[in-house]
């Protein structure tokens, strides 16, 4: 089998239910800017797996597996934005990132003010996927509006809206484990 099918050339792209659609489609830039997610996901889990960004223990045991299941996680939503009709809630997911959220909260300073994101390269890479992550979100906001669903019955929009926050929270954990202190705007 080829990689590549020529049937994109023209500037069209099949949805699973094999209805023909233009590559801007406001379907296709939701589940293509989530695609761009993972894969900033996966960068940031390489820079948090390498030597010196993140202590030995921590690559390994908690940030290696967190990364690696919400990129199966943004496999799982990039697929019920892709396939019309889809049904799959993401409540246990959501429910598991605000428990991840809390339990980070709770071990940093509160917040009075707004932060720069700066830091650790590790803590940098969490700000470049949470203001990826606020562009899918407003992406599959447009899709919804654009598609005429008013309610998001999966909670893929209360997903990507929890999962911006818990990347801040581990911009500001990893920066915190690193012994760099918030840099205040």
């Amino acid at each position: 089998m080829s990689l590549y099918t020529k049937k994109g050339d023209s500037g069209k792209t099949s949805l699973s239910d094999g209805k023909r659609v233009s590559k801007d489609d406001a379907r296709v830039e939701a589940y293509g800017d989530v695609d761009e997610l993972s894969s900033q996901i996966s960068f940031l889990n390489a820079i948090c797996s390498a030597e010196g960004n993140i202590p030995a223990i921590r690559r390994v045991s908690y940030y290696k597996p967190l990364f690696e299941r919400i990129i199966r996680e943004l496999f799982a939503l990039g697929g019920v934005i892709a396939c019309p009709g889809a049904e799959r809630s993401f409540s246990e997911e959501i429910k598991a990132l605000e428990n991840e959220i809390d339990s980070i909260d709770s071990s940093l300073p509160p917040l009075k003010c707004f932060i720069l994101p700066v830091g650790n390269p590790a803590s940098c890479q969490c700000q470049v996927c949470r203001t990826v992550c606020r562009r899918v979100e407003r992406r599959v906001v447009t899709f919804l509006r654009e598609s005429r669903t008013e309610y998001d019955s999966n909670g893929v929009l209360m997903y990507l809206n929890r999962l911006s926050d818990l990347l801040f929270a581990l911009s500001r954990k990893i920066n915190a484990e690193a012994g760099i202190a918030d840099t205040i705007l």
